[in-house]
């Protein structure tokens, strides 16, 4: 039997505690049947809300370039419709979809999305089940309400779908399906082309399961040979960036390869936000690394770094653009402004405000030193996380959805109380999101 087909516990992975060693509180209630069919009640409950909201809203944003060029697509033309950035590969499931069910009307294509959308939930969960099944059910409700993905499912909309294809990857590699998992991998990349990072990151998950952190030529050399797929789709990709002159398809100018950190400190300033009842548990721990020289220093320098190269220049982070519009060149159906254009707009008038928000920054930066990972491979997601969001120069909080969800994923767990709260300031956050797109309040 082949080592692809063999099921047995990652190399990397920690021993699971007695269940005697839990903490009592609500043992019989987290983990149980129960308690998952409840989370889904409440999941299927608030999505079907949130279905019937947004089904029929006006376009927003960029669901204009993704309608048209379905529209192109389902009309024969392969052609790449002007300013779409990405590989059509979410677009063209959306046309064999819709040419399976007959769907035509801007409701019906929003329906399909939805539906190759929301998968991602339970694949998370499954996802949790490998990794900490004990805390699966309550995982599952902070990832189906983070707030920044939540309204996402429902619009028009490529992210849902290549977090869902990313996801699926991670499982089957922690499946030993690895590959499906470069296969599905690979399809990512012609969704998003910067999956071509997750791409390298479930191939290194793999490499340490198998070798650890021992690092030979003859190792490499022979597991790159028994992983030839992946190999396959890197250099594949590479050659495309150099046919292509660039990694964007349309809409070169806003999107070039460029290193900045705006995106890094928009990461930072979200997650501590986002979890923030278990981040506030854990900061007397954090901030107590400060005690340490290097680690005050690390926080000096990264100040430094920050007020001087956190800086708000991309045209489409001003407040002049506007949500709810069909394509650059079509009239207005709505008006409503960029929360995220907004929130960087005031923080980087002057040294005051930059100062305010480089305090979550630190903050969680502190917090991700400390925080500890239920498989030691999974290290890979820091690395992961600054090869994806440091060649943009557009900052956008969507770019930020995949190292979430794997830091959601990964992250040990200790206190029920703790999740749910964190879950229940998702459920908030996720319905007022939802709602104030639905009544043409702001976008995302």
């Amino acid at each position: 039997m082949s080592m692809m087909d063999t099921e047995r516990a990652p190399a990397g992975a920690l021993p699971h505690s007695p269940e005697a060693a839990s903490p009592p509180l609500v043992t019989s209630w987290i983990g149980s049947r129960a308690e998952t069919l409840g989370a889904a009640a409440i999941i299927i409950l608030t999505c079907l809300w949130a279905f019937l909201r947004l089904r029929n809203g006006e376009v927003a944003a960029d669901e204009g370039v993704h309608g048209l060029q379905i529209v192109t697509l389902a009309g024969g033309k392969l052609e790449i419709a002007k300013g779409l950035t990405m590989f059509p590969g979410y677009h063209v499931v959306l046309v064999l979809l819709a040419g399976l069910t007959g769907a035509r009307t801007s409701t019906g294509i929003r329906t399909l999305s939805i539906l190759v959308s929301l998968p991602v939930i339970p694949i998370f969960y499954l996802l949790m089940r490998q990794v900490n099944p004990r805390f699966s059910a309550v995982a599952t409700l902070q990832l189906a309400f983070l707030p920044i993905l939540f309204p996402f499912f429902f619009l028009l909309y490529t992210d849902a779908f290549s977090l869902l294809l990313v996801l699926v990857s991670v499982l089957l590699v922690l499946r030993q399906r690895r590959k499906a998992a470069a296969a599905v991998a690979i399809f990512s990349v012609l969704v998003r082309q910067t999956n071509i990072i997750c791409l390298a990151f479930v191939l290194g998950l793999a490499y340490l399961e198998d070798h650890g952190l021992t690092l030979s030529r003859q190792q490499l050399v022979s597991f790159l040979r028994r992983h030839l797929l992946f190999v396959v789709g890197l250099v594949g990709f590479a050659a495309f960036v150099v046919f292509n002159g660039g990694v964007a398809v349309g809409d070169r100018s806003a999107h070039p390869l460029k290193f900045t950190l705006g995106n890094v400190y928009l990461f930072l300033f979200l997650y501590f936000f986002l979890s923030l009842p278990t981040n506030l548990a854990a900061l007397p721990a954090a901030l107590s690394g400060l005690k340490d020289k290097r680690v005050l220093a690390f926080a000096v320098l990264l100040y430094g770094v920050f007020m001087y190269t956190f800086v708000n220049t991309h045209p489409y982070n001003q407040l002049s653009v506007e949500a709810f519009r069909f394509s650059d060149d079509a009239k207005f159906v709505g008006q409503a402004p960029f929360l995220r254009n907004q929130l960087l707009h005031i923080a980087t008038q002057g040294a005051l405000p930059k100062t305010l928000f480089f305090i979550p920054v630190l903050l969680s930066s502190l917090l991700l030193l400390k925080l500890k990972l239920v498989q030691p491979r999974f290290l890979l997601i820091y690395p992961l996380t600054l090869l994806l969001l440091t060649p943009s120069w557009l900052i956008e909080q969507r770019y930020c959805l995949v190292p979430l969800a794997l830091l959601l994923m990964a992250r040990e767990r200790t206190s029920p109380k703790l999740e749910y709260a964190t879950a229940a300031l998702a459920f908030v956050g996720a319905v007022f999101f939802a709602y104030g797109i639905d009544q043409y309040l702001f976008f995302l």
